[in-house]
């Protein structure tokens, strides 16, 4: 008798996920670059000044996104894992392999 194991490949709910990890992401780079060196960040180069802004407005749209998504998601119901029974075997499959079965050990 053999047990088969059956679950779901990714959870349904993974955008969301997805979408506030990547805002974390965001925020995190921006954050640490707007403090890089210990140098105020009016000093720093125009452009530099604009990566980062757009690093942190970036991070903030996502982060907005994300709970929305997570709070319009319609709570669904988890799919159990099943275990359910194999498939019998055929019988003239194993009469079959029976024979080279013991080959393998006497060599």
């Amino acid at each position: 008798m053999r047990l088969v194991w059956s679950q779901p490949s990714r959870p349904t709910h993974d955008r969301a996920r997805q979408v506030l990890l990547l805002s974390v992401l965001c925020l995190f780079l921006g954050g640490t670059l707007a403090g890089v060196g210990g140098r105020d960040p009016r000093e720093a180069p125009r452009a530099f000044r604009a990566a980062v802004a757009s690093l942190l407005s970036t991070g903030g749209v996502f982060l907005l996104l994300g709970v929305a998504l997570l709070a319009i998601q319609k709570p669904k119901k988890k799919p159990s894992a099943t275990l359910s029974l194999a498939e019998p075997l055929d019988p003239s499959g194993v009469a079959a392999r029976a024979p080279r079965f013991g080959q393998e050990e006497r060599r």
